[in-house]
């Protein structure tokens, strides 16, 4: 049985807010017992390390089918990829015919090939300079394009990564955006969903804790009323990190947008769409690097992004009679019942 290191039990300890004496009172245990395990002079299992963070109000098990995942932003760079007709042949399932060719400046290439939203970047005189780097950049709905084909072969995400990254060992994953949408509950249980309002209400007081993130930022919200007479929310979009860094968040309520996008109402975009917030993960250079590495290994990628999620950023909600800070439960049906996940890259 896997044993939790005392280093993992103490930072959890100090990140309750809680003495030795007053966290073992918290969990039910005698002072003792409970400072042995801090010492590693007994081993805490994994199960048992989950029933102490029970009664403090986590979750062992979340809601996962409130949570839908999937890629939304791909870029990876091949240092020398020299027969590109066998690439789009053998990994994209489609033939460089179907591309039509221009100049580009984007990101210091010449050459720019599109199939849709299917971009591969490279270079003109690759032949006369010897330099093959190529780039294949998969916006949002270039994502959905690629489903396709994947579907078509029956094919999953993981595979594709894997099939490349396997015959490619020098590609490098330049950036990877993975999307969790929360998904509506119904009509009558608005109330059970996290609301982005609330979530900056408790930036404010101090109920959220950052990790490695050091800023926020907040935009949207508001609303206005178009020439029918609906109105329209623009929505609010709550930011951590910046664009520059590897690891960027992005939550905003997807509703507003879906309905000023379709020009429907709230109502209408809930019933029909069925997605209430979207929790937008970016990554760039290593940490991108990091989670594919973990994906193509056999991660489920929800489990990853909620993984992530889950030790960059803590929900709470005021503190028990302890002097606990207490988990959030809304945050927690979401994102509790997995371990923290911290990336790091293979050598």
């Amino acid at each position: 049985m896997t044993k939790i290191s005392p280093f993992q039990i103490k930072n959890f300890r100090k990140q309750t807010g809680l003495s030795q004496k007053a966290f073992a009172q918290a969990v039910n245990l005698p002072i003792r017992t409970y400072r042995s395990y801090e010492s590693g002079e007994r081993g805490l299992t994994i199960d048992r390390f989950r029933e102490l963070k029970e009664k403090l109000g986590y979750y062992q098990e979340c809601h996962k089918n409130n949570l839908r995942a999937h890629i939304d932003y791909l870029r990876l760079t091949f240092p020398s990829l020299r027969d590109l007709e066998a690439f789009c042949e053998n990994f994209l399932f489609c033939h460089l015919s179907e591309f039509t060719d221009q100049e580009t400046r984007l990101m210091n290439y010449t050459h720019l090939w599109q199939r849709g939203n299917i971009w591969i970047f490279d270079f003109f005189d690759k032949s006369a300079t010897n330099d093959y780097q190529t780039c294949l950049q998969l916006s949002g709905q270039g994502c959905r394009e690629m489903e396709l084909l994947l579907e078509h072969k029956g094919i999953s995400w993981q595979t594709f990564l894997q099939n490349i990254l396997y015959a490619y060992q020098d590609v490098r994953v330049k950036r990877l955006d993975i999307a969790l949408d929360e998904l509506y509950k119904g009509y009558g249980n608005e109330d059970e969903h996290i609301q982005i309002p609330r979530l900056i209400d408790k930036l404010y007081s101090k109920e959220i804790v950052l990790d490695t993130i050091r800023k926020w930022n907040i935009t949207g919200g508001g609303s206005f009323t178009d020439n029918d007479g609906m109105e329209a929310n623009h929505g609010l979009s709550l930011y951590f990190g910046s664009r520059q860094s590897q690891l960027y968040f992005n939550f905003y309520e997807k509703r507003y947008e879906i309905a000023r996008m379709e020009n429907i109402s709230l109502e209408e975009s809930l019933e029909i769409f069925g997605i209430w917030n979207r929790y937008e993960l970016r990554f760039s250079d290593q940490k991108a690097q990091g989670v594919v590495e973990e994906y193509i290994n056999g991660v489920d990628l929800g489990e990853i992004a909620r993984g992530i999620v889950n030790k960059e950023i803590q929900v709470y909600d005021g503190v028990t009679r302890f002097g606990a800070y207490k988990p959030d439960e809304k945050w927690q049906r979401l994102f509790g019942g997995v371990e923290p996940l911290k990336l790091s890259t293979s050598p």
